[in-house]
């Protein structure tokens, strides 16, 4: 989804105080410093109770709490450094760096760095190692921008003249951040983001293929919050990953109470983690947010109404109901059993 840069440091912190407490009342986080006890193996095994990954040593890293970062500015590269201090001081235990790539159009064929916003190797691989030296575990996700647009257009519709040179365009783009991700030892890879209208076809499974060949961590894919069923190579992944805007009002009643939210998401958890354990994958959200304005509990995707009144009561209850529901289902089966984790979207750097 689109920057949601407004979400306050406040906010953030409240954040993670909250689901360090909420997790580890449930006993089911491993050591933040990647270390793991046999102790700590045996809590962490909750967490997927039937659920396998492909490589059961993965599942001691698991769940990821952590805070992303939209890296987009070459000239920020000190900011960001800065950013991950603080991300680190909070309490998380893993930052989500986004590194984009670009297409001209939805129609292009061709997809490239463009790089006066993407980092160069040697930069993308400095914030990596001062992450890992801060004791961070690190997932990266490339994402698709669009240079022009037009209409409701954005990568989830892309429609290339041909979809051959795409993913072969694709494909050499995700080879060279799986090369950086294996050299710096980053932990999870995202494959892709969002890319609705590119599912449906079997190239991804060259592309994983591919990326598996070079890189050796945990790879997902970051599916849209309404589209994860239709994702038809989850089998061929370590998670399920999705990013999660559903609503949680409506425009008539559009301040919705912490006990709605969470008897909402007890309504979205049915389908969602009996989707999860039909897979026998543990489910990571790749973006969890709520910007501070009136309209997010309905358009939660929207922040750029102009008009719309600041609304932070509103930004905390959803935060809050997000994190209580998680703690367990109205059935009394706790799903963050079935949890990889979360990365909340985003921690911009200070102007």
């Amino acid at each position: 989804m689109v920057r949601r840069g407004i979400i306050l440091a406040a906010i953030a912190v409240y954040l993670v105080i909250i689901i360090i407490g909420v997790t580890s009342a449930h006993q089911s986080l491993g050591a933040g410093d990647g270390m793991t006890s046999k102790k700590d193996t045996q809590a962490n095994s909750k967490i997927t109770g039937s659920i396998a990954t492909r490589n059961e040593a993965f599942t001691a890293l698991l769940p990821f709490r952590s805070i992303s970062m939209q890296i987009q500015r070459v000239d920020w590269i000190d900011k960001y450094i800065k950013n991950i201090d603080e991300i680190a001081a909070q309490g998380a235990d893993t930052v989500l760096f986004v590194v984009d790539c670009r297409m001209e159009n939805v129609h292009s064929v061709k997809i490239y760095l463009d790089m006066r916003h993407t980092p160069t190797i040697p930069q993308l691989a400095e914030l990596i190692d001062h992450a890992r030296d801060r004791k961070l575990r690190v997932i990266l996700m490339p994402i698709v921008l669009l240079d022009y647009v037009s209409g409701d257009e954005w990568r989830g519709k892309i429609e290339p003249q041909s979809w051959e040179e795409w993913f072969e365009s694709y494909s050499q783009i995700m080879n060279h951040f799986a090369t950086v991700a294996q050299d710096h030892h980053v932990d999870v890879l995202v494959v892709g983001s969002e890319l609705v209208s590119t599912e449906k076809h079997q190239e991804w499974s060259r592309i994983i293929s591919d990326v598996r060949g070079t890189f050796k961590g945990m790879l997902t894919y970051s599916s849209n919050w309404d589209h994860y069923t239709s994702v038809p190579f989850w089998d061929e992944l370590d998670m399920i990953g999705m990013n999660d805007y559903w609503t949680f009002g409506s425009k008539s009643e559009p301040q919705p109470k912490v006990e709605q939210i969470v008897t909402r998401w007890h309504e979205i958890q049915r389908d969602l983690l009996a989707f999860v354990e039909q897979h026998h994958k543990p489910l990571l959200f790749t973006e969890v947010g709520w910007f501070s304005q009136a309209n997010v509990a309905y358009e939660p995707w929207d922040y750029t109404k102009a008009g719309e009144p600041i609304d932070t009561d509103l930004q905390r209850r959803l935060y809050e109901g997000f994190f209580l529901a998680w703690m367990t289902t109205d059935t009394g089966v706790p799903p963050c059993e079935h949890l990889a984790g979360f990365s909340i979207w985003d921690w911009p750097p200070e102007d």
